[in-house]
């Protein structure tokens, strides 16, 4: 996403008096073991237009690398013993019903689009009967930078009606390949979502004017619906401590976070850009009111006792 002149104003200016910079916020999906983080990608990176996810069940494989496809009944599937592994005891934290009740939004909007669907059309989204847990690494958190991720968590999970509990700071950095299972560092449940301020020399997909980038990864069972289970949001530290120089970049800064999480959330870009999930930020508006119903619409996503 890139950072555009508010609307209705002209272009604001930094304290030094030069135009701000324009900041592009991408989904990127990079394939993890279990699925793809991300799902999708709007703009101009065809080489992640990909959706690969592990289908637990005789006669599937697990998503194979970019380029490579995935082939359900291939002779080389491994047993389903084999892949289970991959995945934590089913219904962990699981509960009868969604945690949390969101209010429907005060304005109708159709101005929102899902990462993905299920075949009966259904948004994929997280479990509402779950707890999503997330973790921060904090190691290059920008100075003024600290309530920034619980700001925008607070803000997703009153829209969403998924309750996020954070687990403390981390020092695992992103990775495209990152296990969504991983019971050495996180016990036996789904890897926690994580947070990370980092450069894009850790993250590549970082570079040039990207300034975060924000996705989760799926899971399903033999071909049936499919759930989020995990995800990662990057942020560009270097970038947004510059930002949070100009009097107003807490506000920017948060807008660029809840934008990715809308992501983290099952969003896609949109073409209207009074809505937060357009790929520019031009106001630190917040939420608009079709990101408010697209968020919404994930809050139904089925509770899954099976995962």
């Amino acid at each position: 996403m890139q950072r555009r002149p508010p609307r209705h104003a002209e272009p604001t200016s930094g304290r030094s008096g030069t135009p701000r910079p324009r900041y592009r916020l991408v989904l990127v999906a990079g394939l993890c073991v279990a699925g793809v983080f991300g799902a999708a990608v709007v703009l101009d990176d065809p080489r992640v237009k990909q959706f690969l996810d592990l289908r637990i069940g005789p006669g599937t494989r697990q998503g194979a690398g970019p380029g490579e496809g995935a082939v359900p009944g291939d002779a080389e599937a491994p047993p389903a013993a084999e892949v289970s592994t991959a995945a934590p005891p089913a219904g962990v934290e699981e509960a009868a019903e969604p945690l949390l009740t969101p209010a429907p939004p005060a304005v109708g909007s159709d101005a929102y689009h899902f990462l993905l669907v299920n075949g009966d059309g259904t948004p994929v989204g997280y479990s509402p009967c779950r707890p999503l847990h997330y973790v921060v690494n904090t190691d290059l958190e920008p100075d003024g930078a600290a309530e920034l991720v619980p700001r925008a968590i607070e803000t997703i999970s009153a829209a969403t009606g998924i309750s996020f509990v954070y687990d403390g700071t981390t020092d695992e950095q992103p990775s495209a390949q990152r296990p969504p299972f991983q019971p050495d560092g996180y016990g036996a449940r789904w890897a926690p979502l994580l947070i990370a301020w980092t450069t894009p020399e850790v993250a590549p997909q970082l570079k040039g004017p990207v300034i975060g980038t924000g996705g989760s990864t799926h899971f399903s069972f033999d071909g049936g619906p499919k759930t989020f289970v995990t995800g990662g949001l990057d942020l560009d530290a270097p970038q947004i401590a510059d930002e949070l120089l100009n009097p107003d970049g807490d506000k920017y800064a948060t807008a660029v976070i809840l934008h990715e999480l809308g992501h983290v959330m099952g969003l896609d870009h949109v073409d209207d850009p009074a809505q937060l999930m357009y790929p520019e930020i031009g106001t630190p508006e917040g939420l608009s009111d079709g990101d408010r119903n697209g968020l919404y619409e994930l809050s139904k996503a089925a509770c899954r006792k099976d995962l």
